[in-house]
């Protein structure tokens, strides 16, 4: 499309350490892998709110104040839900936020043509790993590759049409902290690595960006 995406998140999934020993039970083994995908579902959401798109009531719609003011809240209240601390206060909506929402529209429609626009993020785990932890708190070097899907709005038919996709080739690797808040998984805090991956490839390399 032109340029480079780099999105302010990861997110990719991986087994956590087994507890030593031999003969494991089934019990053990369900424990570990309870935390592991709750991990991997709080990094997804937490990466695709970070690249959020219109939402469908407000297709084909002007982007007024009041309704800026209404996908904003809506937005903040989907993040509330899988960060806290630091990481919900970085992410947090804001006119920015808007402002690189239109500039993604444009450039789908430039690229795509006139009314295309992307509809969701989607991301596949690229890679993943958990540099230390346990129990109620871990910390992962993530990276997300991600996918938009897209499609033309027809405000005649009031339906969207010409759906598709695209995917990005390159993605930043962030160090994640998660922590375990009132019994629900959230990203706490997120560190830079200078670090990213492309699409394809198992390992890190520096960022050229």
């Amino acid at each position: 499309m032109g340029r480079k995406w780099i999105v302010f998140v990861a997110f990719a999934a991986a087994m956590l350490p087994l507890a030593a020993g031999c003969g494991s039970s089934s019990a053990s083994s369900q424990a570990v892998v309870a935390p592991e995908q709750q991990l991997r579902a709080t990094l997804t959401g937490y990466a695709e709110l970070l690249n959020p798109v219109r939402p469908a009531k407000f297709y084909g719609r002007q982007l007024t104040p009041v309704r800026c003011v209404s996908f904003m809240k809506g937005r903040d209240a989907e993040l509330e839900q899988v960060a806290a601390d630091e990481a919900f206060t970085a992410a947090r909506s804001d006119w920015s936020t808007l402002a690189g929402l239109i500039r993604q529209e444009q450039e789908f429609g430039r690229f795509y043509g006139h009314g295309v626009i992307p509809t969701a993020c989607r991301g596949e785990a690229g890679y993943w790993k958990v540099l230390s932890g346990g129990g109620d708190q871990y910390v992962v070097r993530a990276a997300v590759l991600e996918t938009m899907d897209y499609g033309r709005w027809e405000a005649t038919d009031r339906e969207l049409t010409d759906a598709g996709s695209m995917s990005y080739d390159e993605a930043m690797a962030y160090d994640y902290t998660l922590r375990k808040v009132d019994g629900v998984w959230k990203v706490v805090a997120v560190g830079f690595t200078g670090l990213s991956l492309t699409r394809g490839g198992s390992s890190l390399h520096p960022d050229s960006a």
